[in-house]
């Protein structure tokens, strides 16, 4: 009997040496075959938990050091196509499957990665899929006197030897943010409407370039916004100089000059990182011909902050190296006029 129950207790405790073994073994080697989640952003481990694996996703990510060649070919044996770059933090987009996905997570090279989404645009009109609204709200007409930019237009300019700036008919010159850029990262801008005064690229007093990404680079255009108009109305509140209006619906700045980025019509967060990888490179120090020192960023995408994202990652790598503030306008209507406030007094300064 007592053999019996040693007999029973061994193989018990075997049972359950092998069981153990089971669920170790994958990561004897320290790879775990469903992926290192603390690589990843909460929307690409939801993907991976809620997809099969041969559903094919974008993926952002981003290596521990710049991309080599060898890299490149990595990527390939991984199973990846490699679809756009992103120097300045190191990665780029890629397409594969969730299977992929979780072996690439493994690779010591890989420092985070992020599912591409489509970008939410704020206040986007019904008929472009947007919330109805019943309440209008504030109209653009009023939004330059609830956050006092008019109050600010009407400042003389003191020069730093004192004395008063005036124009050539002796008015005072306005504190109106003329000889600032402001990067206007959107669905892009029809610059053909009267507020914008669009000529040729690089000239002109308003908007003085105007773009659309293609997926590869982007491609200078006279309407870069065919998708919506949601950046044409966002960059009329930026920076339109009101001609279409008599002046009554000029924008906060509306002697600013505009730089028109549409994100294309498929616009994701990897499209965003391009158009902020250009304003990087557009507005180095002692390279910032056009004086670019604002990026309005009026999308988003739903989620928490996270500070590993290549937005965030490049927002701070402009902050920092090149002095330029980015803007990310949230949907409320106080929030909005907030940070409206704070955008005005960075171009008017």
């Amino acid at each position: 009997m007592a053999s019996s129950r040693r007999y029973v207790i061994s193989a018990a405790m075997f049972i359950q040496l092998l069981m153990l073994t089971a669920v170790a073994s994958p990561l004897a080697d320290g790879v775990n075959p469903l992926g290192d989640f603390t690589k990843m952003n909460d929307d690409l481990i939801e993907e991976l938990e809620t997809s099969e694996d041969s559903k094919i996703v974008p993926v952002i990510f981003q290596l521990n050091s710049p991309m080599t060649e060898s890299d490149e070919n990595r990527l390939t044996e991984l199973g990846f196509d490699l679809i756009g770059r992103a120097p300045l933090v190191d990665g780029g987009l890629v397409e594969g499957t969730i299977s992929d996905v979780r072996h690439l997570s493994n690779w010591d090279r890989i420092e985070y990665l992020e599912l591409d989404k489509p970008l939410d645009f704020f206040y986007l009109p019904p008929e472009w899929g947007g919330e109805p609204k019943t309440d209008a709200g504030i109209m653009m007409h009023e939004t330059t006197h609830v956050v006092t930019a008019t109050d600010s237009w009407s400042r003389a300019i003191i020069s730093p030897n004192g004395l008063v700036e005036y124009d050539i008919d002796l008015s005072f010159t306005e504190w109106d943010g003329d000889g600032t850029a402001i990067v206007d990262l959107d669905t892009g801008v029809d610059a053909g409407h009267p507020d914008y005064d669009y000529l040729e690229p690089w000239t002109g007093d308003k908007a003085i370039y105007s773009a659309k990404f293609d997926g590869v680079g982007w491609t200078e255009t006279r309407n870069s916004d065919t998708s919506s108009g949601h950046g044409t109305h966002v960059g009329g509140t930026i920076a339109g100089n009101g001609d279409a209006s008599s002046g009554r619906r000029a924008g906060v700045a509306k002697g600013g000059q505009l730089v028109a980025l549409g994100t294309g019509d498929g616009a994701s967060i990897f499209a965003a990182e391009q158009g902020l990888e250009w304003t990087y490179a557009h507005s180095k120090p002692g390279q910032n011909q056009h004086h670019i020192r604002v990026v309005s960023n009026s999308w988003g995408t739903d989620g928490d902050y996270n500070p590993n994202g290549v937005i965030a990652q490049l927002t701070d790598k402009l902050t920092f190296d090149n002095g330029v503030l980015v803007r990310n306008v949230l949907a409320t209507l106080e929030q909005t006029c907030m940070q409206t406030h704070h955008l005005q007094s960075q171009l008017l300064h």
